[in-house]
């Protein structure tokens, strides 16, 4: 007849209780819970534990939502869970990520240069989840958070420049007074709406050959008074509406020719004046 040789078991084929008081490398066998358990040696004091040996009978299928595997240790048993390939609300698995946004490599996830697009981002995160966040805004030395949802207003002073919101819109405009120190270059066309316009320059160059004044005027009663007028010299070059006809007010020197219509009447007196009437 072979040799038979048995381990420690347990006393019933149905008995679940774990072995206690285990030798050094001592083996015992439980039944009912198909665990097989060994005295294993912890410290240098001689203290033995009963060492549950996992198996494959140890793994067991709790739903679709996973793996559960109970691991030994001692006479305590630990429970591993395994989540299924998807998570859920209640259930903590596997998450995707849009090859758009994310780079998934040897497990894992970077968000790729270019980042999440607003279109994604807009509405995923709940308002009051976002509730006690803030922005800070700083002048450089003076800090301020900003509520989300509140309004943010920068008010420059005289000769800065002033940004505003209002209803979602921010707009950026000058002051009431705007000096600059350097060159100021307008690449499209300048529209100056105040009363008045004054240039202190030395030169005025004007590329445009015919300069319009009245500008608006409805008719030539509109436009009388309308000219010229030369500071300092009190001279004036004047359109004057009654004559329909330009008026001055100082000499009018002509080097050259002066020619008038063969319909036009002169009146007045003539000084260090030649007149020739031609050859035929």
């Amino acid at each position: 007849m072979a040799n038979t040789l048995k381990v420690k078991r347990s006393a019933t084929y149905s008995s679940t209780t774990n072995p206690s008081g285990l030798g050094y490398g001592e083996l015992a066998f439980n039944n009912g819970s198909s665990k097989l358990f060994v005295g294993k040696q912890i410290n240098s004091n001689g203290t033995v534990e009963s060492f549950h040996v996992s198996s494959l009978a140890d793994l067991t299928v709790t739903g679709s939502t996973g793996l559960s595997a109970t691991l030994g240790s001692g006479n305590d048993d630990n429970t591993l869970t395994l989540a299924g390939v998807n998570a859920t609300t209640s259930v903590k698995g596997v998450a995707s990520f849009h090859g758009d946004n994310f780079a998934v490599s040897s497990g894992a996830v970077t968000i790729k240069d270019g980042g999440v697009s607003n279109a994604e981002l807009a509405g995923s995160i709940a308002n009051a989840k976002l509730a006690n966040s803030s922005i800070t805004v700083s002048d450089g030395s003076n800090t301020s958070a900003i509520s989300l949802g509140g309004t943010v207003t920068f008010a420059g002073t005289s000769n800065e420049v002033e940004v505003a919101e209002n209803a979602g819109t921010v707009t950026i405009g000058l002051p009431n007074n705007v000096t600059t120190g350097g060159n100021l270059v307008v690449g499209g066309n300048l529209t100056v709406n105040g009363s008045t316009t004054t240039v202190n320059s030395t030169t005025l160059d004007v590329d445009d050959i015919n300069i319009t004044v009245a500008k608006g005027a409805a008719n030539s009663a509109a436009a009388d008074g309308a000219g010229l007028t030369v500071d300092g010299a009190n001279a004036t070059l004047i359109y004057d509406h009654t004559g329909t006809q330009w008026e001055l007010n100082k000499p009018l020197e002509v080097t050259g020719t002066l020619a008038v219509s063969s319909s036009a009447t002169i009146t007045g007196g003539f000084t260090n004046t030649t007149f020739d009437g031609g050859t035929f």
